[in-house]
């Protein structure tokens, strides 16, 4: 089995888990409504979002001898092209997500953090 890229394996999940791109499942509006209701509950405080990047970076892997760095820009163009007044940018000189991270954080639960704290992980809900 060949492997695929990094923007297969996304595409790949927005077709089959998300329904993007793809067959729509019954089951996606419900998902979507639960873990909007679950994030509602673990991240009232508006700044929480800010404490998760940080924590984040915290946890990444970095290459041997990299100064981990995390930066936050904000800009006042919209780069989305969403209409936004402004754009947050997050800036942070890890690794880079692995093919089972990108499944970690498209899924609820499955964090490859789980059982990691030994190793200095602070969070679970994310990769």
């Amino acid at each position: 089995m060949a492997t695929m890229t990094p923007i297969e394996h996304i595409e790949e999940i927005r077709k089959t888990k998300f329904s993007i791109g793809g067959d729509l499942n019954p089951l996606t509006e419900d998902l979507h409504q639960a873990v909007k209701n679950l994030s509602g509950e673990l991240y009232a405080k508006d700044v929480h979002f800010f404490m998760e990047l940080v924590q984040n970076a915290e946890d990444n892997e970095y290459s041997e001898g990299v100064d981990p760095s995390l930066e936050f820009v904000i800009t006042s163009r919209d780069i989305t092209a969403t209409g936004a007044p402004a754009t947050l940018l997050i800036f942070n000189n890890e690794k880079g997500f692995s093919p089972k991270n990108i499944d970690s954080i498209c899924s609820v639960g499955r964090s490859t953090k789980k059982g990691n704290r030994k190793r200095g992980y602070i969070g679970e809900k994310g990769t």
